[in-house]
């Protein structure tokens, strides 16, 4: 995985400065794209990335946005007058970080079908169920705290409300929600803390499966990628866990 991610940013690099020094020419009507097999495209370039190039098709009349990615290009004849050959440059491919399946035992899968998920699913698809389990516990976690004081917190109000002064009202309120209040506040209280036992044990088990793996339970992403119509570049950082 990190072998992969500096692959892509050392071609991002490389890639960012073959086109600022494209763009510094003038030449070309418009821009083309040459394909592997030799195809062209007459095309308005929008935007390039180590991935993809975004584009309008000048050959087609009204054509909307579109893209194609770089293990399909050769070059790029920029209508500065530059070309930049990517052929050698990229990829050959777009391979993720692992396919589904990849690491699992075909002839020895798991009964439960949560189980089967986690050994068939890559390791992206991993990272989506720990984020989405690690935060449900912690929602019913959260839940199960408040409802459990609000139990106790009725329970005490309600057993105050029932000792104070001799009124029948104040004696029919407090009990009324001295037995409510912790009736409610315990039964949610208890729907909380099972779904925080749920999903935290669920979250261990994906995370000790991408730790079978060796792969990283965070995943830092970084997207280099040129506008050659405003002549500007950036870096796109993402970090997923």
């Amino acid at each position: 995985m990190q072998l992969h991610t500096l692959q892509k940013l050392s071609f991002g690099i490389f890639f960012l400065l073959l086109v600022q020094v494209a763009l510094a020419q003038t030449g070309r009507k418009n821009d083309v794209i040459v394909k592997r097999d030799s195809s062209r495209i007459q095309a308005l370039i929008t935007q390039m990335s180590y991935e993809k190039i975004n584009y309008r098709d000048l050959g087609t009349p009204d054509s909307a946005k579109t893209y194609i990615y770089l293990d399909q290009v050769a070059r790029v004849l920029l209508k500065n007058g530059k070309t930049i050959n990517v052929r050698d440059s990229v990829l050959a491919g777009r391979i993720p970080p692992d396919s589904v399946g990849q690491y699992a035992d075909l002839n020895n899968l798991p009964t439960d079908p949560f189980e089967k998920s986690v050994v068939m699913a890559n390791s992206d698809q991993l990272r989506d169920k720990f984020r989405y389990h690690h935060d449900r516990s912690i929602d019913g976690k959260t839940g199960a705290i408040v409802f459990t004081s609000v139990a106790v917190a009725s329970l005490v109000s309600g057993l105050i409300i029932a000792s104070t002064g001799d009124s029948p009202d104040n004696k029919t309120i407090g009990t009324s929600l001295a037995i409510a209040g912790p009736a409610v506040g315990v039964v949610l209280g208890l729907v909380g803390f099972k779904n925080y036992k749920l999903h935290s044990k669920k979250a261990a088990k994906i995370k000790t499966e991408l730790e079978r793996r060796n792969q990283p339970l965070s995943r830092l992403r970084i997207s280099p990628s040129i506008d050659p119509f405003n002549k500007s570049a950036h870096l796109a950082l993402r970090m997923s866990f």
